[in-house]
């Protein structure tokens, strides 16, 4: 993929735009140029502005940052060359809360689709993910160093594995650990609730086996209570049912008078835009009377005049009268004036032709004056200006049906609202009725009484129970050693889910530690030939841990240095190096995306920037290389050579 044009509005770019070259593109700007802004229009072009991004200690995220300045909504394009071909990017903001949230890619100069999403462009284009190119390919000053992602760690497996991208072993350790914490975790947890409601349920089943039951003195008394309170419920059942036909009824009635008055609007509203299809399918539209007859007054007017202009011109007779007149003048000369004769007939043959052009330019500019007025004309679908008249009496008819059917509308809507209304209001006295437990109606006084005996048969129950012993009023036994056994087994299941999750995670920091152990030489070898051609040799070895941190070896020393401890400029020259490795590695060379860098050689003496600029001279032969230096000595180095694009960047 090589860039070729920006414009951006973005920032501190108000519809600037770059072309860029090929190869390696030299950008030289002050600070507070824009620098930095172009580096995140670039990524904000391929892979959107993150809207989810917050601000976080200090600094603000880049849906507020780059605000145009001007307060124009932000958006940009950008023109680069594919193996697919020329393909232009565009960005823009339909909701003030969504910068660059729109988008469309299409051929360079058409409006074809070049089939890419918003969602997938950076992705497809540069062949990673916005994570993999930010912690490669897009190198700012102050953010040279590699930081561990689960993106990159999936690049990094796959390609030591040959496996897919779609896991990576941070996520896959805490997804793991995660369930084992959904199963143990100090006092909460699977286990842990488990083991408590077995120790609860153990308690209560060795309280129902001391326990006795004995024969309840108070049977005889609690079974005619139960007779009574079956009679009860017969009689209260009998009166809610006849409160609820009642109320059912009424509201039935109302349901009904609504649905009648639905049904008129329905009837209103299908009358309406049949009315307002009757104006549209008109050649007026919606314009409505007044402005429909002054557009037909003046398009009328101007059919008029082309017609008095066509009318106006000369008539065909008038050149055959000058052919005549021409013809026998040219003959009297010839009879009279030979052989002068002859130059008269030349110029009557002249005349001849004159006249005929003369014709056809007037007959020209009549059929031209003609068309247009039957243009206008067809418009209307009329044959002469006079039925004009007709026409626009049918469309003020139809536009009076309009507003009689708008008229008849809103008195259905409002008819409508009155039914509604008047059935809201006769829903709460209805619904009172329905109040079985307080109110003073029949079934409410029904319902009362059962509650009343519902009470002295629960206090006739509780009695009872003490007497049949604790063992029935806790429960049954048989259902709680039923409950302890179901736990005993789950809590089985449990126990072996923890054991093969522990082994697992360590299996997994097993598998995890060979896979760095295969990839992070591959890159400290990597960084290190880089990190050499750099420093001129003085380097020659580089180890990384884990998380991606780097030290070094100086060639002749005994130990490696922590990066730390080496100076800025061998610091950056250390991280420029390891991110130049990571892209060799996990960037797809088919795809080729750009190496960007922001003020990335600042802190480089001048022996030292030379080097860094041929290796990246060398390396923008299979990459665009776009190097934005707040330097002029990056270009001056570069001055004849016409391999290099030399790029004075506008000052704000």
């Amino acid at each position: 993929m090589i860039i070729k044009k920006m414009t951006a509005w973005f920032g501190t770019l108000e519809g600037r735009s770059l072309e860029l070259g090929p190869g390696l593109n030299i950008l030289s700007a002050p600070n507070e140029s824009g620098k930095s802004t172009w580096c995140a229009f670039l990524r904000a072009m391929l892979y959107g502005v993150d809207t989810g991004q917050r601000a976080k200690q200090g600094q603000q995220p880049d849906k507020v940052k780059y605000l145009p300045w001007s307060g124009s909504p932000m958006s940009g394009s950008m023109d680069i060359e594919t193996s697919d071909g020329p393909v232009t990017l565009r960005r823009w903001t339909e909701r003030a809360n969504q910068p660059m949230q729109a988008f469309s890619a299409t051929v360079t100069g058409t409006d074809l689709p070049a089939g890419h999403t918003a969602e997938e462009a950076g992705q497809s284009l540069t062949g990673a993910p916005r994570e993999v190119f930010e912690r490669s390919a897009f190198i700012r000053q102050m953010g040279l160093g590699v930081t561990n992602d689960p993106e990159l760690e999936k690049r990094f497996a796959a390609i030591v594995s040959a496996g897919d991208e779609e896991q990576s072993f941070s996520e896959t350790d805490d997804r793991l650990r995660s369930w084992l914490r959904r199963r143990r975790s100090g006092r909460r947890g699977a286990l842990p609730e488990l083991e408590g409601e077995l120790d609860r349920l153990g308690r209560e089943i060795a309280q129902l086996d001391q326990a006795a039951g004995a024969v309840g003195q108070l049977e005889e008394e609690l079974s005619r209570a139960e007779a009574r309170q079956e009679e009860l419920v017969r009689r209260m059942e009998e009166a809610r049912a006849a409160a609820r036909r009642r109320a059912l009824a009424e509201l039935a009635a109302a349901r009904e008078a609504v649905q009648a008055r639905e049904s008129d609007l329905a009837e209103a509203r299908r009358q309406k835009d049949a009315a307002a299809r009757a104006v549209t399918d008109t050649p007026f539209g919606d314009m409505g009377p007044e402005e429909a007859e002054k557009t037909a007054a003046a398009d009328m007017a101007q059919a008029e005049d082309f017609l008095r202009q066509a009318e106006s011109l000369p008539k065909a007779w008038i050149g055959i009268l000058a052919l005549v007149l021409g013809a026998l003048a040219a003959a009297a000369v010839s009879l009279l004036l030979f052989p002068y004769g002859l130059a008269s007939v030349a110029a009557y043959v002249g005349l001849i032709v004159g006249v005929v052009l003369w014709r056809k330019s007037v007959e020209r500019r009549r059929e031209d004056l003609l068309d247009r007025r039957y243009e206008i004309l067809d418009k209307y679908g009329l044959r002469e200006p006079s039925e004009m008249e007709g026409l626009l009496e049918e469309y003020s008819r139809a536009w009076e049906e309009l507003s009689r059917a708008e008229r008849a509308e809103t008195k259905a809507e409002a008819a409508l609202e009155a039914a509604l209304d008047r059935r809201k209001a006769s829903e709460e006295p209805v619904l009172n009725g329905l109040d079985f437990e307080h109110g003073d109606s029949e079934a409410a006084r029904a319902s009362q009484a059962v509650a009343r005996g519902q009470r002295d048969i629960e206090a006739l129950r509780e009695r009872r129970a003490v007497a049949e012993g604790r063992a029935r009023a806790m429960g049954d036994p048989m259902v709680l050693r039923s409950e302890m056994d179901r736990g005993q087994t789950r809590r089985r299941e449990l126990l072996a889910q923890e054991s093969a999750l522990t082994l697992a995670i360590e299996a997994m920091g097993e598998a995890d530690a060979g896979l760095r152990e295969r990839f992070t030489p591959m890159v400290a070898a990597r960084a290190a030939e880089i990190f050499a051609g750099l420093t001129g040799g003085r380097y020659d070895e580089i180890t990384l841990a884990r998380d991606l941190s780097a030290k070094t070896r100086r060639a002749g020393d005994a130990v490696g240095r922590e990066a730390d401890y080496l100076s800025q400029g061998t610091k950056d020259q250390l991280y420029l190096a390891l991110r130049l490795a990571v892209c060799d590695l996990v960037l797809p060379e088919e795809q080729a995306c750009p190496i960007v860098l922001d003020d990335a050689l600042a802190a480089f003496d001048q022996a030292r920037m030379e080097r860094a600029l041929d290796m990246l001279k060398e390396l923008s032969k299979k990459r665009q290389v776009l190097l934005f230096t707040c330097h002029d000595r990056e270009r001056e180095y570069f001055e004849g050579d016409g391999d290099v694009t030399k790029i004075e960047v506008d000052h704000v």
